[in-house]
């Protein structure tokens, strides 16, 4: 174990050590493998051809502990494991997967008969020597001599996550990996060459009699479909997606007719978390007030807030992406808000507004809704604090405001005219105007 620099920061590796000022890779063979290994030690040379040292140390390190499960029969290898522990076996042996079809050139000056074909057969004898008996790993190595392996679907995952530009997001890569895993529960880790038509409707007809909504169901073949993409442009595979244009019987008509907040029912939650005057309860009046997603309001900096004009300015920074273009917007404050986020910027010690739900790293939305709607089950049982967006949407109908000023106020896309996005929009006034106008008539 030994210190790796990357840029200004410096981080400890496991088997990273240097010999002479030349890296290497550094990893103890187990006691009961020394034997069989033929080394106590195995040793491999980095090169900056490979990336960085300590990438290519947590890899090799990886490789290694699986190659040592494998000749300790571990029988709960996924296939994966599997291919990473023939990887190692080759190496351990200085091949590389390939070098079975590479031509020997004949020695300059030899004479005579000389066999073109590759020096590998001392591979097989060694192999005998380690295993008792052909294994997914020898057999799997055999093949990378011969063969390009497979690219298997847990392989599959990695390539897309490690070209999406979220791949650091771990709420990300928990929604993601979440109906990807499913995949690979119904089909098995196969290779994604082998993925169907019918594993596609597999999994649909699976999630269905599960009792998944149509719609939730939409959304997930769209991420599985997103990794096969992504997967077969980065590798790459010449595959038609087995997910494109998957048809889903009654889709959309399960759907849960989203009700907004009566009257009273807002007044009683307005009324409610101004008695709280705590953190959540005022993300909730803001919430109530401008009909903004929960997203947009959690993640507000106190440089989004202008207390002095009133208003918030919703736009997109690196712990809170916003749902499309349209959702930047500047949001004018009824009183109950704007006093809220006063009372919400006096108390908060950092940047944030909220610091509980949060900060320069992640914006906690889970965080923050889970806490809220138990709270507002309280008052509403069978509503959540979504519906406070559908109040101000029906309130702004209610008052006949024009549809593209509500648009601009709710961050709603307007897809019809291109020529909403130009210009700078509705004069903040205008749009406090038509917003007092509808909340005149909740309170």
């Amino acid at each position: 174990m030994s210190a790796v620099k990357i840029g200004n920061i410096t981080i400890t590796v496991n088997g990273y050590t240097l010999n002479n000022n030349v890296p290497y890779f550094q990893k103890a063979v187990p006691s009961a493998l020394k034997l069989r290994m033929g080394k106590s030690n195995v040793k491999i040379r980095l090169l900056i051809k490979n990336g960085n040292f300590a990438v290519q140390c947590h890899r090799l390190n990886e490789r290694y502990d699986t190659l040592f499960r494998a000749m300790n029969d571990d029988e709960r290898l996924t296939p994966s494991e599997a291919k990473i522990a023939a990887f190692a076996l080759l190496q351990t042996h200085g091949l590389t997967a390939g070098d079975g079809l590479d031509e020997m050139r004949m020695p300059s000056g030899w004479e005579g008969s000389w066999d073109s074909t590759p020096h590998v057969s001392f591979f097989e004898d060694e192999l005998r020597e380690k295993f008792d008996k052909p294994t997914a790993v020898t057999n799997a190595a055999f093949s990378a001599l011969y063969n390009k392996l497979p690219v298997l679907l847990s392989e599959a995952f990695t390539v897309y996550l490690e070209n999406h530009p979220k791949s650091k997001d771990k709420d990300f890569q928990s929604n993601q990996s979440q109906h990807w895993r499913k995949l690979v529960a119904l089909v098995g880790d196969i290779a994604l060459e082998g993925l169907t038509r019918n594993h596609a409707r597999q999994y649909r007809d699976q999630r269905l009699d599960a009792g998944v909504k149509t719609t939730t169901l939409l959304r997930e073949l769209g991420a599985l479909r997103a990794v096969v993409n992504v997967a077969c442009r980065e590798i790459p595979l010449n595959l038609k997606n087995p997910f494109e244009s998957l048809s889903i019987p009654n889709v959309n008509k399960d759907a849960s007719k989203r009700i907004p907040y009566s009257k009273d029912e807002w007044k009683t939650l307005v009324h409610a978390a101004v008695q709280a005057d705590d953190e959540p309860r005022r993300i909730a009046l803001v919430l109530a007030f401008t009909g903004a997603r929960l997203a947009e309001i959690v993640g507000l900096r106190k440089q989004d807030f202008d207390p002095v004009v009133g208003t918030i300015n919703i736009c997109s920074h690196a712990s809170r992406p916003l749902k499309t273009t349209a959702s930047e917007r500047i949001v004018p404050l009824m009183p109950a808000a704007l006093d809220a986020l006063q009372t919400q910027m006096n108390n908060s010690t950092t940047d944030f507004l909220f610091p509980a739900y949060a900060n320069a790293a992640k914006t906690n939305n889970d965080g923050a809704s889970a806490t809220l709607s138990k709270w507002g089950k309280k008052f509403v049982a069978t509503k959540t604090m979504h519906s406070f967006r559908r109040t101000v949407r029906d309130s702004l109908r209610a008052v006949m405001c024009p549809e593209s000023i509500a648009k601009e106020i709710g961050g709603w896309s307007s897809t019809h005219d291109v020529s909403v996005g130009y210009g700078q929009g509705y004069p903040i006034e205008l749009k406090r105007e038509w917003l007092t106008k509808a909340y005149s008539k909740l309170e």
